[in-house]
């Protein structure tokens, strides 16, 4: 079956990438949970904001919603850069190859080749990517619920996990309709990597900025970032399920205008 045949080669393809950024997504939110239970972290940081001006105390304070607990320390682990960014290099990668970079190969054209339709084509590549967008995830959380138990800090309960995994899901599938409808356009899967690369890191600057300076606040809802909040997940905050719903209203729209380009476009 075609269709199968072209799953191995992308499971044989991206395997290790996949596996990789796993397995350090995982491990650090295994450290996060040691840090945590190794020092007095909230304290040190809160003789550190003290010294900080008032703006910067406020950006902080929302950043660490819930206060500089066990708890809203660990929330903030999963806003951290470097998580953002081992799911995001997933998502990316793949959406970016997917189309261009496969264009750029000379392999797409072998593959469509077989009795093998776009559409499927496309499919099947949306599906091996977001099953390996959910291993990511599931594998953070993993961290998260080993690092916990290992260092005898307080759990949190299966609903928020999974609440927070399905934000953080949400948002990599985001990056990844995104990062396709930009690969059904061009024909180098670097420079369409390259240009999602610097769409997701405007949106990360784009919340970090607008939560800090109060004149760039009308910023924040045009910034996906904004609308991933692990803090307000874990903390007990705010309803987040609206802010899920526009990002996975945004994943949609990519995956949608992806398949209707690449139904249309030439190759090669």
């Amino acid at each position: 079956m075609p269709a199968l045949n072209l799953l191995r080669r992308l499971v044989a393809r991206h395997a290790s990438f996949v596996l990789t950024c796993a397995a350090l997504l995982a491990l650090f939110q295994f450290l996060i949970c040691a840090a945590v239970s190794s020092i007095d972290v909230s304290g040190i940081l809160e003789s550190v904001l003290a010294s900080f001006p008032p703006m910067l105390q406020s950006f902080l304070a929302t950043e660490f919603f819930g206060g500089f607990t066990p708890r809203g320390l660990l929330a903030f682990g999963w806003n951290h850069p470097i998580a953002h960014a081992a799911g995001s290099a997933v998502a990316i990668l793949l959406a970016a190859r997917a189309i261009a970079g496969e264009l750029e190969s000379g392999i797409l054209e072998l593959h469509l080749s077989q009795p093998l339709s776009r559409r499927a084509y496309l499919a099947t590549c949306a599906g091996f990517a977001l099953g390996a967008l959910a291993l990511v995830t599931v594998a953070g959380l993993a961290g998260t619920a080993a690092g916990q138990r290992f260092f005898r800090l307080e759990p949190f309960g299966a609903a928020d996990l999974a609440r927070l995994g399905l934000a953080f899901f949400t948002l990599q599938a985001l990056w990844y309709g995104v990062t396709l409808a930009l690969s059904s356009f061009g024909r180098e899967g670097g420079r369409v990597a390259s240009v999602a690369f610097v769409v997701a890191l405007c949106s990360y600057f784009a919340s970090a900025i607008g939560g800090l300076w109060e004149r760039a606040a009308f910023v924040l809802p045009f910034s996906p970032h904004h609308r991933y909040s692990p803090q307000a997940i874990l903390s007990g905050g705010e309803p987040v399920a609206g802010d899920l719903a526009v990002l996975a209203a945004v994943a949609a729209a990519g995956l949608a205008v992806a398949a209707w380009r690449f139904a249309r476009r030439d190759l090669p």
